[in-house]
């Protein structure tokens, strides 16, 4: 790791929190330095973006494919429980076939009418929301990160990485609260 004193030389403090310019190796490492700064103080939150930050051993594209993964849609929980569209035709099947018992013996099958056709659905919901997370992926790939900066945003703070061409990246860090905020300036600080 660089000189400390060499490194926060070039550490700009903002009104939001602190910012660096530099090649991919000194953002790699002012990232590094960002989450030792705030990981007592947004523990969620930083592991977040200690899975996020560039890495030394990685490139540019590596932080771009984690911005996406970042940004789309998550599965949801309807999705995770599919077991592919001929099981839950199946056993949406079965419990209607109990639901029509149920009714011949003049009993009300509220239960087993409501969960076959949650069953039902499910491969369909699933396979749906499938197509609208790759559609999403492509939006963000290809047009939101050609003209915007890598990012991710947490609970307690939000990160920035532009590209400012010639091989150099401004990463930016701000922090909404204030406390937290000037806890990472500090550590910024030349007379630190």
């Amino acid at each position: 790791m660089p000189d400390k004193t060499e490194q926060d030389k070039e550490v700009e403090q903002t009104n939001s929190g602190v910012k660096k310019e530099g090649n991919w190796k000194e953002i790699a490492e002012f990232g590094e330095q960002v989450e030792e700064a705030l990981e007592d103080t947004a523990e969620d939150s930083i592991e977040k973006f200690g899975d996020w930050r560039p890495k030394l051993e990685e490139s540019e594209s590596d932080v771009k494919r984690k911005t996406v993964d970042e940004a789309v849609s998550h599965e949801k929980k309807l999705e995770e429980k599919t077991n592919g569209v001929k099981e839950d035709l199946k056993q949406a099947s079965d419990k209607m076939a109990e639901a029509g018992k149920k009714a011949t013996m003049k009993e009300l099958p509220d239960k087993e009418i409501i969960e076959p056709s949650e069953e039902a659905a499910r491969p369909f919901y699933s396979r749906v929301v499938g197509l609208i997370r790759r559609i999403e992926q492509a939006i963000y790939s290809w047009v939101t990160l050609r003209f915007n900066p890598y990012y991710l945003d947490t609970e307690d703070f939000s990160v920035d990485i532009r590209d400012r061409k010639g091989g150099k990246f401004e990463m930016d860090v701000s922090v909404l609260e204030e406390e937290k905020r000037e806890q990472l300036q500090d550590n910024f600080r030349e007379d630190n």
